[in-house]
């Protein structure tokens, strides 16, 4: 029997072949310091994707992307720009991952290494019957969570 994609995040391996899962979601939850500060944002589409790391090496990307249009300025959909990622931690039905390196392509715009610097970012996963059922991202620099939702 072929392995699910979520297989491979659920035992922890960091060098999964290539492939992907995506997540799409409709509601998010925005917590700063804890606190809930937005309630449900229904009606917000969003894509994040979990794929080998397109970089090649350890661990996976994470991208987010917006399914509502197109950003005026950006001319793209992406919500959150690629995030090389590793699993750090796994139980049962739940995956961590979080952000290590930082994006070279940041460095030459003038972004200081903190600024570019990938751990600041998580993911954590939570799993039921082979299926993400949420996912939390994460801004360890600046205390926010936000919770997505089916």
């Amino acid at each position: 029997m072929e392995k699910n994609y979520i297989d491979y995040l659920i035992e922890g391996n960091n060098y999964p072949p290539s492939g992907y899962v995506s997540f799409d979601t409709s509601d998010h939850i925005r917590f700063q310091n804890g606190k809930d500060v937005s309630g449900h944002n229904y009606g917000c589409h969003r894509r994040l994707v979990i794929e080998k790391n397109i970089e090649g090496g350890e661990g996976y990307t994470v991208t987010m992307y917006n399914l509502d249009g197109i950003h005026p300025l950006w001319k793209d959909n992406i919500q959150m720009a690629p995030k090389r990622m590793r699993i750090t931690s796994t139980s049962k039905n739940i995956v961590e991952l979080r952000g290590y390196g930082y994006d070279e392509n940041a460095l030459p715009l003038g972004a200081s290494l903190a600024d570019a610097s990938f751990d600041s970012y998580g993911i954590v996963l939570l799993i039921e019957n082979a299926e993400i059922k949420r996912i939390q991202l994460n801004m360890y620099d600046r205390n926010i969570s936000i919770v997505y939702l089916k």
